[in-house]
């Protein structure tokens, strides 16, 4: 629809003129304002959730609410507003219904009446055209904002929210709704439409899988598309794909757990479905079908209601503007990992939003359903958590997810780097590419070739990265064009801090990632899409490619350490005196008060990086995070300090390199260096960096100019027993 037209209609407050004044909007046509100026306000939310909640109700229910006032005493008509606040009333004082600001996890949330679709619900389309308004006025924009870093937070901004109801300056109309629908207090009668399961289901749907598994009923979650359900998640989905209430709906309304009961229910559905369509495929029925063809009906149902809510789940829990720690991540359960089927749903719909392509059959969904910067960054946000990662880049008999997903994604930030006017590139932002060229850094170090660094894969498989060749007959190498799509990110105006890094992550490990295969083999067996065209890159892209020189300079091979993976390591900042600051051995496992622990070097290595790049050197070059991981593997001991922190392996195990090592050089040396000289090491070297090993006397820091204190003692070699070595009055 008209974004514009939504955006005046979901006004929560405000005459037209001053909207237009806030807004800057200069001109609106006769319809438009034919709807902004009814009485001065408009407030559509409101209205739609007073219908839904009066559509909610039985014909007993409503004969016990009773007529409901229009008017004020005076005679003048209620604003929608007044209306849904005197329905809310009515409803808990008359029917002891409160939905109000409720939460999903109260105890007398579940209980609360809701008819839908059944006999006894006089209105039930009126429900399902209210619902399918809602996700239709939420639905976000192609290029809607979806990192919590992009909205404006000062108290200006606050009070024109308070004032407005909008942001003036947001010209998105589904950041409005989403907040409309907050401020009307409506969202827990959707959660409660998400949760209930009446004895007749609203789709009157098909006995299948589910009839097989459980000896009778119908499928709790396999919503048709355009019931009341399915658009119920869908604005669900819709709002959370708005960073400023995804704390909100975790919080407050208990969202994560409705959406924790829809997976886990499909997980289990889906996959054991999927194991007896498999048993029984082939049979013939008398009419010609085959048995499974209700199973795919409500298999293909299910795995449409899976793939919102795993979408709407990663928004809310796993993106990077929650703040939520990881030790915190186990409460929301298995909720968070995907399920096996969940794949190839993710790399379907990741395709045809990258061919702006329909899905047809049960759970299919249009060209504009899902917007694929949103589907770029529910994948980032599905890849924050490593489980995820592992169940993509496991090789199984179906092909390597991993590659799959990561010829996708460079295909994606293809288009953004080369072509300005093809589709893609239409719908592509720096916030997108930024989403995919992430997630490819974050699946690069599963696609480690063990030929290359000496040692089995430390995920216990190999995996493989890319194919190793592109187009027709393998006419061109996929790591030169890695290689040149990000150069020419790189190149870009307006490439954002965090991708940059990616990018150039992925540039320094080129070397060492495993290429295989060909674009054919990244098809599905017996599925439609992706096709091997999906996967490819099309000729405008090869055109385009041939003019970026470069990149090829920047791939220095520099081999990871096997001791910089899964092994948890821990950092205390250096304060003063090293000696002071070191680990004491019953801190091995806590890894002491006042320290940070990390699963692996590499990850600890990985936030130091790019602290350092987005605050010391915002505009320069980054360093390479398996050096730096190196590096801090190397220095991992009780008096060595790296960077301004000390560091020692979680178990206690201590060193995982042979070496010798002072506390002169920890103190005189290390600390002492410049940062530009850590970028010159971490760069400029193609052989795995080890720090250099010096003799015993070398290493002791002896002046050449002799002995500063006559009063310190002498060793017998004629050496000062200075500090840190001996104190005063000791004999070495």
């Amino acid at each position: 629809g008209d974004e514009g037209l939504n955006r005046d209609l979901l006004s929560m407050g405000g005459t037209r003129s001053q909207m237009m004044e806030k807004e800057g909007v200069g001109g609106i046509d006769g319809e438009r304002m034919s709807f902004v100026s009814c009485g001065g306000e408009v407030q559509l939310v409101d209205s739609l959730g007073y219908a839904l909640l009066l559509a909610s109700l039985t014909t007993e229910q409503l004969s016990t609410l009773g007529p409901i006032p229009l008017t004020c005493p005076e005679g003048i008509p209620h604003t929608p507003r007044k209306l849904l606040s005197l329905l809310f009333s009515l409803l808990e004082s008359k029917l002891g219904i409160r939905y109000r600001n409720g939460n999903a996890n109260d105890a007398e949330y579940n209980k609360m009446p809701l008819s839908l679709g059944s006999d006894d619900c006089p209105f039930p389309e009126t429900a399902r055209w209210c619902l399918g308004a809602l996700k239709n006025l939420t639905r976000p924009g192609k290029l809607s904002s979806s990192m919590a870093e992009a909205a404006t937070t000062t108290a200006a901004a606050e009070e024109e929210v308070e004032e407005l109801g909008f942001f003036a300056n947001n010209k998105d109309a589904s950041a409005v709704a989403a907040h409309a629908v907050l401020d009307a207090g409506i969202l827990p009668l959707l959660l409660r439409i998400l949760t209930h399961k009446d004895d007749v289901n609203v789709n009157t749907a098909v006995e299948g899988i589910a009839t097989a598994l459980s000896s009778g009923g119908t499928t709790l979650y396999n919503w048709q598309s355009n019931s009341a359900q399915d658009a119920a998640l869908y604005t669900l989905m819709h709002m959370a794909s708005v960073p400023r209430v995804r704390r909100i709906l975790r919080e407050d309304y208990g969202c994560v757990e409705v959406l924790a009961g829809i997976l886990n229910y499909c997980k289990d559905e889906i996959g054991d479905g999927l194991l007896l369509k498999n048993a029984t495929a082939g049979t013939e029925t008398g009419g010609g079908a085959k048995e499974g063809d209700e199973d795919d009906v409500e298999l293909g149902n299910l795995s449409l209601q899976c793939l919102k809510a795993r979408m709407t789940l990663s928004y809310l829990v796993l993106g990077s503007e929650n703040n939520i720690n990881a030790d915190t991540l186990p409460k929301y359960g298995s909720a968070i990992i995907l399920a096996d089927h969940e794949i190839h749903s993710l790399l379907e719909l990741l395709s045809n939003c990258l061919q702006c392509r329909a899905k047809d059959g049960p759970g299919g969904y249009s060209s504009a359903t899902f917007a694929l910067k949103g589907v770029l960054y529910g994948i980032k946000c599905i890849l924050s958590e490593h489980t995820n990662r592992q169940l993509f880049a496991l090789t199984t008999a179906a092909g390597n997810n991993g590659s799959r997903l990561n010829t996708l994604l460079l295909k994606s930030l293809a288009s953004y780097s080369f072509v300005k006017d093809n589709v893609v590139g239409a719908i592509m932002d720096a916030e997108a590419a930024e989403h995919a060229v992430v997630s490819i850094h974050q699946m690069s170090v599963y696609g480690l070739d063990e030929a290359v660094i000496g040692f089995p894969s430390p995920f216990g498989h190999q995996s493989t990265f890319l194919p190793a060749t592109f187009g027709d007959y393998g006419k061109v190498q996929a790591r030169s064009v890695v290689a040149k799509v990000l150069a020419s990110y790189l190149d870009k105006d307006g490439t954002t801090l965090r991708g940059r890094h990616a990018a150039n992550q992925i540039l320094f490990r080129v070397n060492c990632l495993r290429f295989e295969g060909s674009v054919a083999d990244l098809t599905y067996p017996g599925k439609l899409f992706p096709s091997k065209s999906d996967f490819d890159l099309d000729d405008k892209l090869f055109a385009a490619m041939k003019n970026v020189s470069g990149g090829e300079a920047r791939t220095q091979e520099t081999k990871p350490e096997q001791s910089i993976f899964n092994h948890a390591i821990a950092r205390r900042e250096k304060k003063g005196a090293v000696v002071s600051n070191v680990f004491s051995s019953n801190e091995a496992g806590a890894a002491g008060g006042g320290s940070k622990v990390f699963p692996s070097a590499l990850l600890a290595a990985e936030e130091l990086v790019f602290s350092k790049i987005s605050t010391q050197h915002p505009n320069e070059g980054t360093l390479d995070t398996i050096v730096v991981a190196n590096n801090i593997a190397y220095y991992a001991g009780e008096l060595d300090v790296y960077c301004g922190y000390t560091w020692k392996w979680v178990d206690g195990s201590g060193d995982f390199n042979e070496r010798i090592y002072s506390a002169a050089e920890t103190e005189n040396e290390i600390l002492a260096r410049d940062a530009d000289d850590v970028v010159n090491d971490a760069t400029e070297r193609s052989e795995p960096y080890s720090p250099p090993r010096k003799g015993l006397f070398s290493r002791l820091k002896i002046p050449s100019h002799g002995i500063s204190d006559d009063n310190e003692p002498f060793s017998i070699f004629g050496l000062r027993c200075g500090a840190p070595m001996c104190g005063k009055g000791s004999v070495l």
